[in-house]
This record gives C-alpha cells, structure tokens and sequence, in this order.
C-alpha cells in the first residue's frame, strides 16, 4: 500500500484531553455587555485558550454576532479534537483533517420526518467560515506565545502574481492567502422581484415594519445597521447643510457605535446611503404613527416599540425583527419563509437588494405601499413616472 504523502498528526500526544463537548455559551461580561465563552457542556468549565480569545475579541470592539460566530466554531474543534485524540498545537495538519472531516460529514437531518430525504453538505463557504475562525485563533495564540511563531506561519502561504514585459517573466504583486481553505462554488444571487415586493409591503401589519422593510429593501443596509439607527442620522431633505451636513439629497448616515438593543453596524467605517422619497413618505408616516401612540419618547433610536405596554417605547430588537419577518413572508407567500429566500433566512433577501452594502452600484428600487405616491421634486428634471403599487 502506498504511503501518504499528508502529514497527519500524531497521536501519542500525552497531554491530549479526554474526550469532551465543548459549546458555545452566552455570558454577561462584567462591564455588564453580552459575550460569549466556549464552556463544558456537562461541567461547563471554560476552555481556556478558546476563552481568552473570545475575550480578547469582545476587548477589541468585534460585534457580539461575530464573537458568537467565533466561539461555535472553535467550540466545535475542540469537541472533534477530544474524539480524535489530537492535539490542537500541532497546527495546520490538524485543522486540515478537521475541515476534511466536516466536507464529508452530512448534516444531521430533521427529526419527525418519515420521508427519505437526501443528505445534505455543507457548502465550500461554511467550511471557509471554519477555516478562518480557526486560522485567527491561531494566530492570536501565536501572538499570547501558546504556539510557535513557526506553527501559526504554516496558516499563511506567500503568492507572487508574475506577468510578462515584452519577451520576460517579471514578477508583481506579492500577497498571501490561507493556507487551510476549500473552494466555493459561485452562484449567482437571488434577488426579490418586483412581485413579491408588492405582496410583502401589503401584508406588513403596521406602519414600523413597513418602514423598516422599505429601508431595507432600497437601500441593502443589514438588519443590524437598520436597527442601531438614530434619529439624528437620518437626513431626509433635499439640502441638510441646516444640519451640518455636505452630503446632497435625502440620505441615511450608517455609523457604528453602542446601542440599547446591541444592534451594530458590522464595518466600522461610517458611511451615507442615500434613500428615495418613497423612504421618506414611509418614515413620516411611521412618526405620525410614533407621535400618536407614544406620549413620552425620549429614545434617540428610529424604531422603537409602539405596539407593547410592558416595552413601550425601548428600542426594537434584533430577535423582535427576525419573527416579524418570518410572520410577514410567511403570510406573504403562503408557505414557510425559508423557501422564498436564497439562503433560508428572511433578512437575507432584504440586505442583498440595494445599494447600501459596500462595492455596490445598483440604483434604489421604488416600493411604494398601496395608498403613497412619491411626488416630483420641484425643478427636477424630467424623469420617469412612478407606478403606485396596488
């Protein structure tokens, strides 16, 4: 038989833990924020060198969805380590044979359903996912002396980009790229259509959601950019330099900072995405709506509760968000929101259609709810008519 020519990692290691479950645990930080720990599933003592990463994550201002993303995944090596009786500092050998073995490994199939189904696998993207949460723990154990500097430099391979001038190789442009990583099938994106647009705004409840769906829609900011918005950024008129502000036309200001509902803006370059007056006809009403229904409204945020006693007036939640949309597409569609969108969640669809996102260049859709028009603006020239939506 022949030999492999793959370094597999020893196992005769004789500090390699017994076997254990390790997990991803939501903790309250002492500074009184969310964070993350990765913790014993029966004991729940802490795995240190994967908690002291977490920490060091939460001191360097990550967002706390990103240092939950961070805490499952390492969470999930070090349970496969324990079973494979390997020892996570012997470095690259040791997570290619883990992203190996999550490529072949089929996802577990629902429970209850009696039906054959075929196996599913997990995408070229979510195994990179692994690989880059563990290749940066690597190097933050290199960096708190836990691993050689030699081990965390295996992660990293140099390319050089050669090209030709006339008849010589030259080389170019030096870079470097991980050296664990799996290739991605590309698909091309799969947008809302103008129909279902229509059939979503109609059967949003209230004017809040409404709003909120629209921005969303027209400009592609995230969910959790949509929610950490403050009044303050919000610029709606066609000249804001009353407000101090340079930028033309009604526009929405994106800036991260620490909210009441621990929404925040994943980039931490601020940034301005500039709306349509559809947008702006949806957030008066939405104020007239909040002016009405709320007596005492000290909250700076833009969307707030209007609709709960016991939570009046607080900031919206991502959670509340995220069952609002499931309800609307549910209703929307008539069947069950993970099938209408392209990657199984109701946000996704919503923060892939507009321009918002960095390195876009799509124009703003129009989604007018039945009952709004968007007037011309005065001096404009001559553009397009807007369709009402029915």
């Amino acid at each position: 038989m022949a030999q492999s020519l793959i370094p597999f990692p020893s196992t005769n290691h004789p500090n390699v833990p017994i076997s254990q479950r390790w997990i991803a645990f939501k903790v309250i930080h002492k500074s009184g924020g969310p964070s993350w720990a990765v913790v014993d599933a029966s004991t729940y003592e802490l795995h240190p060198a994967a908690s002291a990463y977490l920490h060091y994550l939460l001191g360097s201002a990550r967002s706390t969805n990103t240092i939950r993303a961070y805490a499952q995944r390492p969470a999930a090596f070090f349970t496969w380590l324990g079973s494979a009786r390997l020892d996570w500092t012997d470095g690259v050998p040791v997570v290619s044979r883990f992203i190996r073995e999550l490529a072949v490994s089929a996802l577990s199939a629902s429970e209850g359903t009696a039906e054959y189904r075929e196996p599913r696998y997990r995408s070229g993207k979510t195994m990179n996912q692994y690989a880059a949460a563990i290749t940066q723990f690597y190097m933050w154990a290199a960096r708190s002396d836990l691993i050689s500097e030699k081990t965390a430099a295996g992660f990293y391979e140099t390319r050089i980009a050669y090209g030709f001038s006339g008849d010589r190789l030259l080389p170019g442009q030096v870079s470097k790229a991980r050296a664990v990583r799996v290739k991605e099938v590309e698909e091309a994106p799969k947008l809302i259509d103008e129909t279902a647009v229509e059939s979503l705004l109609g059967t949003i409840a209230n004017r809040r959601d409404r709003f909120l769906v629209a921005l969303m829609l027209e400009t592609g900011v995230r969910i959790g950019e949509a929610l950490g918005l403050r009044t303050e950024d919000l610029h709606l008129l066609h000249d804001s330099r009353a407000l101090k502000c340079a930028s033309a036309g009604p526009h929405i200001h994106v800036r991260r900072r620490q909210n009441p509902n621990a929404a925040l803006s994943k980039s931490s370059k601020p940034r301005t995405v500039p709306v349509t007056e559809a947008v702006c006809t949806l957030y008066y009403l939405y104020l007239k709506d909040r002016i009405d229904r709320l007596a005492h409204d000290p909250s700076p945020m833009v969307f707030v509760n209007l609709y709960s006693r016991a939570h009046a007036g607080e900031a919206v939640k991502y959670s509340n968000a995220v069952k609002m949309f499931y309800r609307t597409s549910g209703r929307a569609a008539g069947e069950p929101a993970h099938d209408k969108t392209h990657s199984g969640h109701p946000l996704e669809t919503c923060r892939r259609a507009g321009p918002g996102r960095p390195g876009t260049a799509r124009k703003p859709q129009r989604c007018l709810p039945t009952g709004v028009r968007a007037r011309h603006r005065p001096g404009s020239p001559r553009r397009r008519r807007r369709r009402q939506v029915r």
